[in-house]
């Protein structure tokens, strides 16, 4: 291929490369719209949930505690049960322990004016003899305690044929059947000639002793 020679006097012309087309920018991002606010909403308490099932639980136990006390009073549990007693209850009969001195039959003596089948103290509330004639031993209700320490009233002790001849000088055992007629709670009691009522602070039983023996 034929050389081109420049003219005399005239420059040889540099050859220009094409520029590379620059890459067109990306496209700016349109402004994005703000999130929409969601409302503050609380989840479900629990804490309400439970506290809902404690109240109905509490009102639960109520009613039934309410409804077992009518139920008791109705039926006159007091009466008919003796507090601190296990065991002792109206009409039943047990067998009873009680230690004594032979002037225990002076001393004892109770004040009250209930009357339970013909049984009462040998004072009124009033502390005046409940009879100005006196009381029989049979109908008259004393203060005891068993050997276990269990507070009652009881009638007919000193006038049992197993207690007719003579007593021990020094403190004896009575081993004797005792029937509950029912649990006072009116009443005080004394437990000496010169000593002064006081009354009780909780239901005893009370009723009729029988079949009373000195253990041998």
């Amino acid at each position: 291929m034929p050389e081109t020679h420049a003219s005399a006097g005239e420059s040889p012309q540099p050859q220009v490369a094409d520029s590379p087309t620059p890459p067109e920018a990306p496209p700016a991002p349109l402004p994005s719209e703000p999130p929409v606010q969601q409302p503050d909403v609380l989840p479900p308490s629990k804490v309400t949930g439970e506290f809902n099932v404690l109240c109905y639980t509490l009102l639960s136990l109520f009613v039934v505690s309410f409804s077992v006390w009518l139920i008791f009073a109705w039926t006159g549990y007091g009466k008919r049960y003796a507090p601190h007693a296990d065991g002792w209850y109206m009409g039943g009969t047990r067998t009873v322990e009680v230690t004594l001195v032979r002037d225990d039959a002076q001393n004892l003596t109770c004040a009250s004016d209930l009357v339970l089948e013909g049984l009462h103290c040998g004072y009124r509330a009033n502390q005046e003899p409940f009879d100005p004639n006196g009381t029989e031993d049979r109908l008259q209700l004393r203060p005891y305690n068993t050997a276990d320490s269990v507070l009652f009233l009881g009638a007919g002790l000193w006038s049992s044929p197993g207690l007719s001849g003579s007593l021990p000088k020094e403190r004896f055992t009575v081993v004797c059947n005792f029937r509950m007629v029912s649990a006072i709670k009116s009443v005080s009691l004394r437990w000496s000639p010169t000593g002064s009522f006081g009354p009780v602070k909780d239901a005893v039983p009370a009723g009729l002793l029988s079949d009373c023996v000195i253990p041998q």
